[in-house]
């Protein structure tokens, strides 16, 4: 179930959920970055929002962002262009991704625009009567979706602007930000594409090339519009960016563990001393990655780190916390971030091989999100 509603309507608080294991999202950070990312340009902004919204619930953070003053929204999947706009009809989206044949028209009804890159995909649309919105994609070099910039692609693209029934509102593409060289090569393939469909007499619409490390790095290929995802939530190289969400726990249950003895699954880890085990109930499957058991990870106890010891299980872990004082059943817990000596996403991501995205977006469904704005919980998103 979704919270929409205040606290002080439903008397709701933080305690009503039936998970202390928590990720916040922080709303006033989530101000600051779309301040940050509004400084960095001249174009509009389109807030890419796919994987729910890199794991901090879409429907709420497009709502929180709209009221922010964002108006255009981006997915990859025509579910969560469904999902958006139940929550914000008024949002303007954009579906990033493929979506299948027999879908096209569901991507029409729900009033998305949708990304298209073959001639079948438009007529398909127009066909439909109902004024399709789409955007074209080239493919400048990543070797994704795409129309390859070339006189084929030309003259199949100048058919679809002459079918009925259908509005093309952009072309786009994406550059693979491997190196400066690249991008100015996918920059200049993506321009004169463009440039041809103008000196055509078409109208080309909204033209956007840039990711948020692409809007950072690239004044000049921001256009008429840029993407940024990651900079929203507080990842980038914009300037002034703040992490927007924190996870955190709570201590289950504190043990005392004898010299010699292992923990969880094949009693690994064992100690030549005794020791003080804290049991956590989160686990890999909540999307704290595996790789950070026997030590190599930590949470934050008490204001102390505790490593983990032993395998991290499916739904609990442990930690030494033997030279921390004072630790108890109910103590908090930071899990990533919301303390100077927490683990962050990016840390975590490098350690582990892992891409920082990734690890935001895997947190997982059964974790609460709790939306925060000046302190106060104003809205929370839970299973049930």
């Amino acid at each position: 179930m979704d919270y929409n509603t205040s606290k002080d309507e439903e008397g709701f608080s933080v305690m009503n959920m039936l998970r202390t294991t928590q990720a916040y999202i922080d709303l006033d950070a989530l101000q600051g970055n779309a301040d940050a990312v509004w400084a960095s340009t001249r174009a509009e902004v389109m807030a890419v929002v796919k994987a729910d919204a890199y794991g901090h619930g879409a429907p709420a953070l497009v709502y929180s962002l709209s009221q922010m003053g964002v108006q255009r929204f981006a997915v990859a999947a025509l579910s969560e262009a469904v999902e958006v706009r139940r929550r914000c009809p008024q949002a303007d989206v954009l579906i990033l991704g493929y979506t299948p044949d027999a879908l096209l028209p569901a991507a029409v009804e729900c009033g998305a625009a949708q990304t298209i890159f073959s001639l079948h995909q438009a007529e398909i649309l127009s066909a439909l009567g109902k004024n399709a919105r789409v955007h074209l994609k080239l493919d400048t070099g990543m070797h994704r979706l795409g129309f390859a910039p070339d006189e084929q692609a030309l003259e199949e693209v100048q058919k679809i602007y002459s079918l009925p029934s259908l509005t093309v509102e952009g072309v786009y593409s994406h550059l693979a930000l491997r190196d400066r060289e690249s991008d100015e090569r996918q920059f200049a393939a993506f321009t004169a594409f463009t440039d041809e469909l103008a000196r055509r007499g078409l109208r080309v619409g909204l033209r956007h090339i840039c990711d948020g490390l692409g809007t950072a790095r690239y004044q000049h290929m921001h256009l008429d519009m840029v993407r940024p995802g990651g900079a929203f939530y507080g990842y980038g190289e914009l300037p002034g960016l703040r992490p927007v969400l924190t996870l955190r726990s709570q201590v289950a249950c504190v043990r005392s563990v004898p010299a010699g003895e292992g923990v969880g699954y094949d009693l690994l880890d064992a100690a030549d001393h005794d020791r003080l085990i804290a049991t956590l109930p989160f686990g890999y499957s909540d999307g704290v990655p595996r790789q950070l058991s026997h030590g190599v990870g930590h949470v934050v106890i008490r204001g102390q780190k505790a490593p983990y010891t032993g395998l991290l299980c499916m739904d609990m872990c442990m930690v030494d916390v033997t030279g921390i004082a004072g630790v108890r059943e109910g103590d908090e817990v930071f899990v990533f971030g919301g303390h100077p000596d927490a683990m962050t996403f990016p840390q975590v991501a490098a350690m582990c091989n892992m891409n920082r995205n990734g690890l935001l977006s895997g947190i997982a469904r059964r974790v609460p999100r709790v939306y925060m704005r000046g302190g106060d919980v104003i809205e929370v998103r839970d299973l049930v």
